[in-house]
């Protein structure tokens, strides 16, 4: 499949008014998995994904969940060293950690159940930035491998990849961007 291909399929996706956010979030996130072959699964999966916008507030700004929604109720983390999104927007690049556990960020989110109530531990993870047009970061992308250690998460990640997240990344971005600019108004 070529990355054209996908950004045309993903396009429809979420421009589709009839479909839920959450719906269109989650086909997209699929859409960027399998052409990157990140192997992120619709239930009970080790790979899972993650949409994080920036928005400014007194402090200067903070992140807030896009997808999945049900972290999105009042969760937010401000944009700093402490958090591996927040790395990623500060420094305007795609990072990858094949040991989370051994990084400091912020675990928080690691407790709160998915939406089939259960709590995964996050072993790796890629995450890149979501970029507007004059190459400034607005949201983050992530994709996180879970499970009880390391070699129960799944192969390690890539810079292939990062590289392959980027590209959908760089294409989806304008499409996320006009989808939370709705959510928030």
């Amino acid at each position: 499949m070529r990355l054209v291909d996908v950004v045309e399929k993903m396009k429809t996706i979420l421009v589709n008014p009839q479909a839920s956010l959450e719906s269109r979030l989650q086909d997209c996130l699929f859409e960027a998995a399998e052409f990157t072959r990140l192997g992120i699964g619709r239930t009970g999966a080790k790979s899972t994904g993650a949409v994080l916008m920036v928005e400014p507030d007194d402090q200067g700004s903070h992140l807030e969940f896009l997808y999945p929604r049900h972290l999105a109720n009042g969760n937010f983390m401000p944009v700093d060293n402490d958090s591996i999104a927040g790395r990623v927007v500060l420094a305007n690049v795609s990072l990858i950690i094949n040991d989370v556990p051994g990084q400091a960020h912020r675990k928080i989110y690691e407790q709160i159940p998915d939406s089939e109530g259960q709590v995964r531990v996050i072993q790796k993870m890629i995450a890149s930035p979501l970029l507007d047009g004059e190459g400034k970061a607005f949201g983050v992308f992530e994709v996180n491998r879970t499970g009880t250690g390391s070699a129960d998460a799944g192969p390690d990640f890539t810079l292939q990849d990062v590289s392959n997240l980027e590209a959908c990344c760089k294409a989806f971005a304008p499409y996320i961007h006009k989808i939370w600019s709705a959510v928030k108004v």
